[in-house]
């Protein structure tokens, strides 16, 4: 049974809690200089299914040309007509799986994310309504699963990974559930959310 710290109810108050309304509204990508690197949103949305907390992720579709075939949250780039990362998250999310801002409540923004392909990834904690109906654009997302939040509390679902890229190595944890490898960005990022919920007293 998943620790009582991590009900709905917990992760809900421990998120909102959270100092991160300098991440609400940093401002448009089309205000700042372009430089590297890209920026990007996603959301970070739970749920429950099966009486048991969960979060939403996707499986890229194997035709996109960045990290297609990955485990991750629902997001992507953030455009120049975006008023706020928050909004391209939102954005991306109703493009790729057909849900509306009306059946998401989100919570809290947290700190970006750095990935060895060159985004700067924002994510939007909240809540996505439990029986929210999902319309997957399958250019860009191949499968939809709800993953309990036991998998990233739980040490038995880590997993020690080795990325070699460009002649540098590096090693991360990963989490697996069943036959799904959750690593890279994604995984920091529901790490640091796990870890933030783990500090609220």
């Amino acid at each position: 049974m998943i620790n009582s710290k991590f009900t709905i109810s917990r992760l809900e108050t421990a998120l909102r809690s959270h100092s991160g309304a300098q991440y609400q509204n940093r401002g448009s990508s089309g205000a700042a200089p372009a430089k590297a690197p890209a920026p990007a949103a996603v959301a970070v949305l739970f749920n429950i299914k099966n009486a048991e907390p969960c979060v939403l992720m996707i499986k890229r579709a194997s035709t996109l040309s960045h990290h297609s075939g990955e485990w991750a949250f629902p997001g992507g780039m953030i455009e120049e007509s975006d008023d706020s990362p928050m909004y391209a998250a939102l954005r991306e999310t109703n493009e790729e799986l057909g849900v509306g801002e009306e059946d998401i409540d989100l919570w809290c923004g947290m700190a970006p994310v750095d990935t060895s392909t060159g985004f700067e990834v924002w994510p939007y904690a909240g809540r996505i309504r439990d029986h929210a109906t999902l319309t997957l654009q399958e250019s860009e997302v191949a499968e939809v699963v709800n993953v309990p939040v036991s998998v990233f509390v739980d040490d038995a679902s880590k997993r020690t990974i080795t990325l070699i890229r460009n002649g540098g190595t590096r090693t991360m944890t990963a989490f697996a559930y069943g036959d799904r490898i959750i690593w890279g960005a994604s995984a920091r990022i529901i790490a640091n959310t796990i870890d933030i919920v783990k500090n609220v007293a």
